[in-house]
């Protein structure tokens, strides 16, 4: 985002003058209008790409819920998410910027879910 803004102020010939020891900035209001527009595009889709550990994947809703309740009592801290794909039902967990934080979590959990996969997704944003 920095270099388009630096970019269009270079290509649309806006200038810093230097008059009397002042630092004068002209700027166009577009360089404004684009600023709000990016911060509302990053209100609406507070998402970014990374990983969750995927702990099961079948049809059965009641099947998916037991397990979701069970890893809650195990582990209350984590988020975990209830999915619905025509026609399965996936049990995603964690929200995990890259592999490396992934994979800490994904060696704790295969001992007490057998098999689980670690799968691209859109996470949530972290709070702050």
């Amino acid at each position: 985002m920095k270099k388009v803004i630096l970019l269009l102020l270079l290509v649309n010939g806006y200038l810093t003058v230097f008059a009397q020891n002042k630092l004068v900035v002209k700027v166009d209001p577009l360089i404004d209008s684009l600023v709000k527009k990016y911060q509302e595009i990053n209100t609406v889709t507070p998402h970014l790409d990374g990983y969750r550990i995927q702990i099961f994947t079948g049809a059965d809703r009641n099947n998916a819920v037991a397990i979701r309740n069970k890893f809650l009592t195990d582990f209350p801290e984590q988020q975990i998410y209830l999915i619905y794909q025509q026609p399965y039902f996936k049990l995603r967990v964690g929200d995990y910027r890259n592999l490396i934080e992934a994979q800490s979590f994904y060696t704790q959990l295969q001992k007490q879910f057998g098999q689980i996969l670690i799968v691209p997704d859109k996470i949530n944003l972290p709070k702050l």
